[in-house]
This record gives C-alpha cells, sequence and structure tokens, in this order.
C-alpha cells in the first residue's frame, strides 16, 4: 500500500479589521493588477490579505477588471527584456472591432526561421506585419495577433524564447480584455513546430494549435526536451503538410501524425500539393477560422491524460505531475515514438542573408558536417555547385535537389579575390527517434466528477490538483484516489494569498484557482 503526504497551500490569520482598512483592499487589487514591480506586488498582496476581504470578492473584482481604451485597427512595435538581458521586439495587432469592455479573443502567431542570428528588424518587421495573412485574420474576426520575435538563442523551444512568448501572453492578458478561453497559438514552418511543442508542454494558456508545415519532433530534437505524444489528447490540433515540402514532406509526416493519433491525439490533418511555402493558404485559411471557432477552451475538463519527465513542463490545466518516482512503469504506460531516417540534404553551414549576391555568403559553419570536412570556410561565396551556376538560394535549392545522401560535392567558392574548388561527400541516412529520450516519465490518466478525482499513476512521485469553485464544490469534500487509494479526503479551504499570487503567474481570469492540492506518494 501507498503513502500520502499532503500538503494543503493554506493561510492562517488572525487579523482585526476596520472598515477603513476593508475598503481599502479594493484600491490595492487594482493597483496590484497593474504593476509588474515584485517588490510592490508582494507589499499589496500582504496588504489584501490583511484586510481580509472574501475570496469571492477578490475573485468577482478580478474577473471584472476594466481595461484602458486604445487606438484601434493599429500596428503597435514594442520591446521587451527577455531572461538573458537582451531586448527584443514584438508586434501587437489591435482589430478595429476591439471594445475594451467585451473579452476578445488572441492569436499567438510564431514566425519560421526562429535560429537566425539576429532578429528582423523592426523595419522589415512592420513591412511584413503589413500583409501579414494572420494579420488579416485577425482584422476580419475580430482577434488581438501578438507576434514575437525569435532568433538564435531565443528560439521557440529554448528557455529563453519559451519564457519570452508565456510572458508576453501575460503582458497582453494585464492590458487588454483577452478572452482566456480563446487563447489560440500557431505559425508556418518552425511556428508550426512551436505550436506542436506548446501542445506537449504548455497547452494550459490554449484552447487549440495551427501547425503549417511543421515537424512534430523539432522542439524536442532542436531544444533538447523530452516531449510525449499522449500529451495531444488535452488540445486540438490544426496541421496541414504539402507533398513536395523539401524539409518536412507529407510522406515523412504523415507516420508521426498516424502515431500521435494512435496515443490519443486529437489532430486535425491535411495534405496538400505544394514545397515548402504557404500556397495552401486561399484554401486553408477559411478552414482554419472554422476549426478556431468551434473550438474554445475547456477550462476544466473531466479527463486529463499527461506524460512529463520534468516539472517545467507537467502542467496541463487543473492537474501537475510534480515529481518522477524511480518506480517501474505501468502495464499501460507504454512509449509512444517514432524511428525517423534523417536523409535531407544539408551541406551543413548558415548563409549571411543580408548577402545581395550573386551567389551564397556562408555566414557560419556547423560542427560535423560534410561543409566543416571539405573545408568551407565563413566568407565564402558559393557560386557553382558542380556545373550548376548558383546566383541565389533558388539555384542552391536546385543543385541539392539533384542530390542524395552518400553521393559526392562539389563547390566552387570565391575566396579572398581567388576561386577554389572543394569537394567532399555527404553523408549516408540516418536513423532518429522523433522525441528524444535520455530520463524516464511519469504518466497520469485522470478524471473528475462529483468533487471526486481518480488519478491512474505510472512513476506518479507526486502530484498537484488545482482547485476552482466552478469545479469542485467547496461546502463538501474532496476526495481523491490514486491507483484505487484514497490520498486526500476533507473540505478544502480557500486560500486568498494563493489566489491573487497565482493569478498574478496566470494572467487567466476563467481558471482563478482558489487552492491547491499537493500529494507525495
Amino acid at each position: 500500500m501507498k503513502s500520502f503526504r499532503v500538503l494543503i497551500t493554506a493561510l492562517a490569520l488572525s487579523v482585526c479589521v476596520t472598515g477603513v482598512v476593508a475598503a481599502r483592499w479594493e484600491v490595492d487589487l487594482d493597483q496590484l493588477l497593474k504593476t509588474t514591480a515584485e517588490s510592490e506586488q508582494e507589499m499589496l498582496i500582504s496588504k489584501i490579505v490583511s484586510a481580509n476581504p472574501s475570496w469571492q470578492e477578490v475573485s468577482e473584482r478580478i474577473q471584472g477588471m476594466e481595461f484602458p481604451e486604445v487606438e484601434i485597427g493599429k500596428i503597435y512595435l514594442r520591446k521587451t527584456t527577455c531572461s538573458d538581458g537582451v531586448e527584443r521586439s514584438w508586434i501587437l495587432y489591435v482589430p478595429t472591432s476591439y471594445d475594451p469592455v467585451h473579452p476578445t479573443p488572441l492569436f499567438v502567431n510564431l514566425h519560421g526561421g526562429v535560429s537566425r542570428p539576429e532578429p528582423i528588424p523592426d523595419s522589415e518587421a512592420l513591412e511584413f506585419m503589413g500583409d501579414n495573412l494572420f494579420k488579416n485574420l485577425a482584422e476580419e474576426n475580430g482577434w488581438l495577433l501578438l507576434f514575437p520575435f525569435g532568433q538564435e538563442g531565443a528560439t521557440w523551444w529554448d528557455e529563453v524564447g519559451m519564457s519570452n512568448i508565456n510572458d508576453l501572453v501575460r503582458t497582453v492578458k494585464r492590458e487588454y480584455n483577452v478572452d482566456d478561453d480563446r487563447v489560440w497559438m500557431g505559425g508556418y514552418s518552425d511556428g508550426a513546430s512551436a505550436a506542436f511543442l506548446y501542445a506537449m508542454v504548455f497547452p494550459t494558456d490554449y484552447a487549440a494549435f495551427i501547425a503549417l508545415s511543421g515537424h512534430m519532433g523539432t522542439g524536442s530534437l532542436g531544444g533538447d526536451l523530452h516531449t510525449y505524444a499522449p500529451d495531444f489528447y488535452n488540445t486540438p490540433i490544426y496541421a496541414v503538410t504539402s507533398f513536395e515540402d523539401q524539409l518536412f514532406p507529407s510522406a515523412k509526416m504523415r507516420p508521426a501524425v498516424e502515431m500521435a493519433r494512435e496515443a490519443g491525439g486529437d489532430i486535425f490533418y491535411r495534405e496538400q500539393e505544394g514545397e515548402h511555402d504557404f500556397s495552401y493558404a486561399e484554401e486553408e485559411l477559411p478552414k482554419i477560422v472554422r476549426f478556431l471557432e468551434r473550438h474554445p477552451r475547456d477550462p476544466f475538463p473531466t479527463r486529463i491524460i499527461w506524460e512529463s519527465a520534468v516539472p517545467w513542463f507537467g502542467t496541463c490545466r487543473w492537474f501537475a505531475i510534480d515529481r518522477i518516482s524511480a518506480d517501474p512503469p505501468a502495464s499501460w504506460h507504454v512509449d509512444h515514438n517514432l524511428v525517423l531516417t534523417d536523409d535531407r540534404i544539408t551541406i551543413g553551414f548558415r548563409h549571411d542573408d543580408t548577402f545581395p549576391g550573386p551567389g551564397i555568403k556562408v555566414r557560419e559553419i556547423v560542427e560535423g558536417t560534410a561543409a566543416e570536412q571539405m573545408g568551407l570556410a565563413a566568407g565564402d561565396v558559393i557560386i557553382r555547385g558542380k556545373k550548376r551556376k548558383i546566383k541565389d538560394m533558388d539555384d542552391l535549392m536546385a543543385y541539392k535537389a539533384g542530390l542524395k545522401r552518400g553521393d559526392s560535392l562539389e563547390l566552387t567558392v570565391q575566396r579572398d579575390g581567388e576561386k577554389l574548388v572543394l569537394k567532399g561527400q555527404l553523408p549516408l541516412p540516418t536513423n532518429y527517434y522523433l522525441f528524444k529520450r535520455e530520463r524516464p516519465s511519469a504518466m497520469a490518466r485522470v478524471s473528475f466528477s462529483a468533487n471526486r478525482v481518480e488519478i491512474e499513476g505510472s512513476r506518479l512521485g507526486g502530484f498537484s490538483v488545482f482547485v476552482h469553485p466552478d469545479m469542485i464544490r467547496l461546502e463538501r469534500n474532496l476526495v481523491i484516489n490514486v491507483n484505487g487509494e484514497e490520498a486526500f479526503n476533507q473540505k478544502v479551504e480557500p486560500d486568498l494569498e494563493f489566489l491573487l499570487q497565482n493569478f498574478l503567474a496566470n494572467r487567466d481570469r476563467k481558471l482563478i484557482y482558489v487552492a491547491k492540492i499537493e500529494v507525495e506518494i
């Protein structure tokens, strides 16, 4: 029989409250909802808790918070300082239909090419946003559009880039009247790969994900992250690939989608003619709009299936995996993964996209690649691939299209005023796992009904249940059973300090939790 240790987030207070102090808490709460200074937040939380308002009063005031009038139909270019101390730009588009009185959907649009050495310059970003297809959708359908900018060292799958996205979503929610149950994420290429990733690691903020011409495993492999296909169960995904895509063709991406569906993933999948481009936009975008409209978030799903290897990625809606045990996995806890073959033609360099040409200027050599082996160097300008002249990236792609893994390479480059012919060989095809696997994971199949939470756990060393009054009747005992054994059975007292701290962390007015039950097994 398992033993359980339970911690209920709670605060015991003995205060004498005057009428003046009690009335003051509303002013303090309004200021708390505006400030971003942590020291001021701590001071205001202490004052509000000391004033001892009911949790219902505080929750209602948060839900009814007011937002300022803003200029509508406008692209706002703003700056933020990321966790690495670097200032980066981001854009918010506010549609002409925005009314601060009414909650408005928010679409988080992630761009491709996220590993570029420098972020997109502000001037190019504004020009790009002028005819951005998702910006047009946002205007037509009355959405706010958040457009972060990533780069090498702040990609969609590293700590800096992921924290930036999470922080920006909360910034927009602090300043604009966002419909928390209609926040969506999507993008093209790397942006699509990130949408897959977020569905597996940070689904709670989002109602649905849009993945256009992406790779399900990029976030895991590129970010050195452990991701799990069963996590696709919790949030619907709309995914599209193209038959002739040079990077992620349908024939190679289809098995991953089929595997994820077999694991329980909620994925609507379509295949289109075309290469690695957005030529299918005219056909797909209206369908995407209808898909999003049909999929608002369920903030309190009655069933959650969740697998995680690290606590940072351990939370899905009202349930969190806090600790992974060293126990053997349960018989039903099987790994859903896929072996893929990497036969892409990659020479192994990053080009300088500011170079006007003709030719392709090498910015950086990737270690352990054909480029390094053949002696290609930063600063070289590639002007020929065997007999084919190379004036731009289209010419280089055409040269690569005639190659296969294991073939010889021949590039003519200009270096220091001289022409050099460099020869090498592409590596043979290699096999790899779609999702990284280096550590054990815990998995939980969780359901709730009538104040009872049932958990089937595998390697589940500790977990948390977040309590919301729309989900749990607080006047009755909450019962939590783990693998058939009772782990918790008592009433839950709302904790005002936790309520405030948790709201500031998530800025979700539909998920104002009043307590957290932590259980160690």
